[in-house]
Parts: structure tokens; sequence; C-alpha cells
């Protein structure tokens, strides 16, 4: 055989692998994101650390009966620190609620930026520390900051992905606590 003839045969079989192997994956996509939805309906089981005590912090600590908004956020996002900013601000409207906030970064710089906003004096704001990395398998993809809110009873209610006015946060979690 020449070497046409070999290329002939070859390239659509190379073709076709790549087609099924592309088709394979999406069809993966799909269904993790289809998993990470249903996930989330309620406050999915996390594992993150408590930035104060460097003790575990999981969805079984979060108070029973209460509206819960958990915000993933980074110290030098702007969108994050004006969205943190505005909930430290208005924190009296927020003491029915009890606020987990998650980021990446370490301890330290987290400890920072909550006496910068004051966030370590307020007693319904748990500050946590995702250092394996798992928020997005949690509760899949999510930019900075992508805020979750769930009712009292830990069925989401609402996600926003991106800076999100307090407004919006408040009309949803109070409507979920029954305020």
């Amino acid at each position: 055989m020449n070497m046409r003839k070999i290329l002939k045969i070859i390239i659509p079989i190379i073709l076709v692998f790549f087609l099924t192997f592309m088709v394979f994956k999406i069809v993966c996509m799909i269904k993790h994101k289809q998993t990470i939805e249903k996930q989330i309906q309620t406050i999915p089981n996390f594992s993150f650390t408590n930035v104060y005590n460097n003790k575990l912090f999981t969805n079984k600590n979060l108070e029973k009966n209460k509206a819960t908004l958990i915000i993933y956020f980074n110290t030098e996002c702007e969108h994050c620190e004006y969205e943190i900013k505005q909930i430290s601000k208005q924190n009296e409207k927020f003491q029915n609620f009890q606020i987990v906030m998650v980021s990446f970064e370490d301890a330290d710089t987290l400890k920072m930026f909550a006496t910068k906003y004051h966030l370590n004096k307020l007693a319904n704001i748990y500050l946590l520390e995702d250092k394996e990395i798992k928020f997005d398998s949690i509760f899949g993809k999510s930019p900075l900051p992508s805020s979750f809110i769930y009712n009292k009873n830990g069925k989401l209610v609402k996600k926003f992905k991106g800076e999100v006015k307090t407004e919006a946060l408040l009309k949803y979690l109070s409507q979920q606590n029954g305020n």
C-alpha cells in the first residue's frame, strides 16, 4: 500500500475517535453540571476551615430554621469587596440570618480582611478557608463573588453569580425567614 491509501484509512479513523471522545466529554460535562445543580438544591455537605479556631466547619454546624447566605469571595476582588463592605455596613439588617463566607485564600489574609470590614465582630458571620479548593466541586463553577441563598429549611432559593446589591440579598433572605 502506498502512503495515500494508508492516510485515507487512518485519517477517518482518527476523526471518528476524536469526535467520539469529544461527544463523551460533553456528555460527562452535562451530567456533572446536572449532578451539581441537584446537589445544591439543599445546602450540600461541605467542610471548610474556620479561620479563627482552625477547626472544621461543616453544613452540620449551621443553625437550623434560619435562612443562610453563602458567599464565595476573594479579598482582592473589587466586586467581592464592595458586596461584603455593603453587608458589613448594613449588618443590623442581616442579623437574623447566618452568613457563611468562603475563600481559598489563607487564614491570615482572611483575618486581615475581616478586621478591615469589622466582620470579626459579627456573630452571624462564619469566615471559612477552602484549603483544599473544593468549593467549585461542591457548588459548581462559581465566579467571584457568588452568593447562594437558602431558606430556613435549607432549600436553595436563589443563586447570584457576580456582585449583588444588598437589597436583593435582603429581599430573598427576608422572604425565606418569614420576616
